[in-house]
């Protein structure tokens, strides 16, 4: 009897250890402060912060390098239609470029500065506008969601700053197959999102939901009282002379690239509009360079702030597994010992298109690279451009 009991009471405790780490399964009632079970976390090193990022990117880098770049650059297009990259070095000037196709079929080429589908690069911008909101006072990163959407599941426990992270456990819109290719308001991939079970208790894991950032935009839109994109424009877009960028919106025609899938055009331009303030910014690679170098140099917010944004972050799981890297608030910290090595940024993905924009520390260097090919990862793009970059200094 002794032992039916001992493994009766093992087995009940093996189930709740399940059901406590299993997302999707059946929770406990959740508090306010549960008990982190998600992957572990990291913090950007304090020596990053030691840098000088006030210096300038303005300029053109020496000639023997811009070479170099532009062959990294050539490189590119045996494998992608068309790519548009910058590589800029404080205190020495900046280098851009758009090359190759905007569309394969018919063949159509790309016109200097010609916007790409950025994707979740969009991101750190809408994370920025949060948080100048935070430091007006207009908004608390502690603050619940039930203000602006009541009938959300665990509306009453889900903080503003747990959307910007990622720990609500809100069921990401996109990974449902009901979403489809058609455009869908800010309110309908909402209604879509927070229909489902979540994943976990707000706060006690780590899982990547577009849904928490179009609940953002939303929730800017509130505060700020006018659209988000002319939030954006006001308040970043615009101070920041980020003058080839612009948030997609449906029925607009905007010059971006098209979008391809293994060589072939995408073509179901409004659903790039579709991720609001979850992703569907339309830029160039520079003013992804731009805008990062005026974040970290405390332009768009006070360094204590940019900070704090590089804390905790826990690892990226689920698809992002094996990426190396880690997420705080609308901003990744990398971490790939035999390529970059530390780098501080954001990747982004959507049908047809890559992108990524990052600093890399040890050699102080801000690097962005958008493909309009989805099955190349930009990452690929951003490694050979550091690449080039060390071997020209290793030449001097």
């Amino acid at each position: 009897m002794t032992t039916t009991r001992a493994k009766t009471a093992a087995a009940l405790l093996l189930l709740c250890a399940a059901l406590h780490a299993s997302p999707g399964m059946a929770q406990t009632a959740c508090t306010p402060s549960p008990s982190w079970a998600g992957p572990p976390m990291r913090s950007a090193p304090e020596a990053v912060w030691q840098k000088d990022f006030k210096r300038s990117i303005d300029g053109e880098l020496p000639a023997p390098l811009r070479k170099a770049l532009g062959d990294a650059l050539d490189k590119m297009l045996q494998h992608v239609p068309a790519a548009s990259v910058a590589v800029a070095i404080p205190g020495e000037g900046t280098w851009s470029a758009t090359r190759g196709l905007a569309r394969k079929e018919p063949p159509q080429p790309v016109v200097p500065d010609q916007p790409f589908q950025v994707a979740s690069t969009a991101k750190t911008l809408t994370a920025a506008v949060v948080l100048q909101l935070v430091e007006e006072g207009k908004l608390k990163l502690d603050d619940t969601i039930d203000k602006w959407f009541p009938d959300a599941p665990n509306a009453k426990l889900t903080t503003i700053e747990q959307l910007l992270r990622h720990t609500s456990g809100l069921v990401s819109f996109n990974a449902l197959p009901s979403l489809g290719t058609a455009y869908r308001t800010p309110a309908e991939v909402i209604a879509l999102g927070t229909a489902q079970k979540p994943q976990f208790c707000p706060g006690a894991n780590w899982s990547y939901t577009n849904t928490g950032y179009a609940m953002l935009g939303v929730i800017v839109e509130k505060v700020d009282g006018a659209p988000f994109s002319e939030v954006l424009s006001k308040r970043l877009i615009k101070p920041l002379a980020l003058s080839h960028t612009v948030m997609r919106k449906p029925g607009v025609e905007l010059p971006v690239a098209t979008g391809h899938a293994s060589g072939r055009p995408v073509d179901a331009p409004d659903q790039y509009a579709t991720p609001y303030a979850a992703g569907a910014l339309a830029s160039t690679a520079g003013d992804l360079a731009v805008f990062w170098h005026a974040l970290l140099a405390g332009k768009v917010l006070p360094g204590q702030s940019v900070h704090r944004m590089f804390t905790g972050m826990p690892a990226m799981i689920g698809p992002y597994a094996g990426s190396n890297s880690f997420y705080g608030m609308g901003v990744q910290f990398y971490d790939v010992p035999d390529g970059p090595g530390l780098m501080l940024g954001h990747s982004g993905g959507i049908e047809g298109f890559t992108s990524i924009v990052a600093y890399v520390p040890a050699d102080d260097v801000y690097i962005a690279v958008a493909f309009n090919e989805k099955k190349v990862p930009a990452e690929a793009g951003l490694w050979a451009l550091l690449r080039a970059v060390r071997t020209y200094r290793t030449l001097q």
